[in-house]
Formats: C-alpha cells, sequence, structure tokens
C-alpha cells in the first residue's frame, strides 16, 4: 500500500487546479490546463474575514434603528419648538392687542363733585322748561358760591346756548339738586359744562 501524500495547489499562471506527490513540494513542472512552467505549492486556504457576517450584519441593523431613533427624536423636539412659539406668538398677540383705552379722567370728580346727567323737564302747569341734575360735593370741607353751567344742545347736538344755576354754600357730603331755566326753545338736551365756585 502506498504511503505518498499528495498535496494540492494551483497554477500561478492560470489558476488551474493541481495535485502533486507531497515530497515535490517547491520543484516546478508544466501546468496541464496552460502549458506553462509553474512551481507546486500548496495553495493557501481561503481567507475567512476576522468579522464574522453576521455580526456585521447585525451591527448594521443597529446603526440604522439608531440613526431612525434619532432623526424621530429630532422631528419631535422640533415640532414641540414649533409648538411653543406659536403659542409664544398667540399669547403675545393676545396681550398686545390694543384695549378699550381708558376713560378721559371726569374734571369734576378730580374737583371733589359727582354730578347726574342732566334732563330738560317742563313745568307744571306752565311753558316754562328747566335743566334740572345733582351735583354732591364728595369732599369734607362745606363749598362756597357753586355755579352750574349747562350746555344746551339741538337735536343735532349742536350747542345752542347756556343755563345756569347757583347754590350760596354746599355742606360737606350734601347733594345739591340744581334747577337751571332754559330761554332756548330749540334746546333738546343738555350736558354740564362747568362748575365754578368762590374762593
Amino acid at each position: 500500500m502506498s504511503s505518498t501524500k499528495f498535496l494540492q495547489g494551483n497554477c500561478q499562471h492560470c489558476g488551474g487546479h493541481l495535485e502533486f506527490p507531497a515530497e515535490s513540494t517547491g520543484m516546478t513542472t508544466d501546468c496541464p490546463h496552460c502549458g506553462q512552467t509553474t512551481e507546486l505549492l500548496l495553495a493557501a486556504p481561503p481567507q475567512e474575514p476576522t468579522v464574522p457576517v453576521k455580526t456585521i450584519v447585525f451591527t448594521i441593523i443597529a446603526i440604522l434603528i439608531l440613526v431612525g431613533g434619532l432623526v424621530g427624536g429630532l422631528i419631535a423636539v422640533n415640532r414641540l419648538q414649533r409648538e411653543a412659539q406659536q403659542r409664544r406668538a398667540a399669547s403675545t398677540a393676545a396681550t398686545s392687542e390694543p384695549s378699550t383705552p381708558p376713560k378721559p379722567a371726569d374734571p369734576f370728580a378730580q374737583a371733589g363733585f359727582r354730578v347726574s346727567t342732566v334732563t330738560l323737564e317742563k313745568a307744571p302747569g306752565s311753558s316754562l322748561v328747566y335743566a334740572v341734575g345733582t351735583i354732591r360735593n364728595e369732599t369734607d370741607r362745606r363749598r362756597f358760591g357753586v355755579k352750574v353751567e349747562i350746555e344746551l344742545l339741538d337735536a343735532a347736538g349742536s350747542k345752542v346756548g347756556t343755563a345756569s344755576d347757583y347754590q350760596q354754600a354746599l355742606e360737606a357730603k350734601a347733594e345739591w339738586s340744581f334747577k337751571a331755566l332754559v330761554l332756548e326753545a330749540k334746546a333738546a338736551s343738555g350736558k354740564i359744562a362747568s362748575i365754578k365756585e368762590d374762593q
């Protein structure tokens, strides 16, 4: 029984498969495939990657999942920031809307008087018309020589004349019901134009 060990190799020119006795290693021979002289060498084992293919595939999948999660997180953060900006803009717009302008200060209140609206009343059983209303002294002191001046207006709101009444003294926290004679026939309404007092 032959104990000759055969080895396998490849032609250095065409890569063809060669089988030769182990003791012939390193010798040259003609390749049966291409006919060129080649050295008999043991075929190198197939090179395997140092990292298994499965590991590479799983790593790529994990990276893709992480990148997808990161992108999704960034999109969510951007959406939240946009919503917060819209809410801030809406609240800023609501607070910056012009509010109703403050009512002009009442000059009579500043002088310590509280006045009513003026109405025109016809005296019973007479053709005389009076402008009537009330003035209250809001201060803690007596007021002397109080004179009220009333502006008379026609139906269109144009001034047609004046009427006035006088009170010698108006006690602290007291109310005066004035009654001013209206001489203008066209007068349809009236309003207090001024309140003066003796100093």
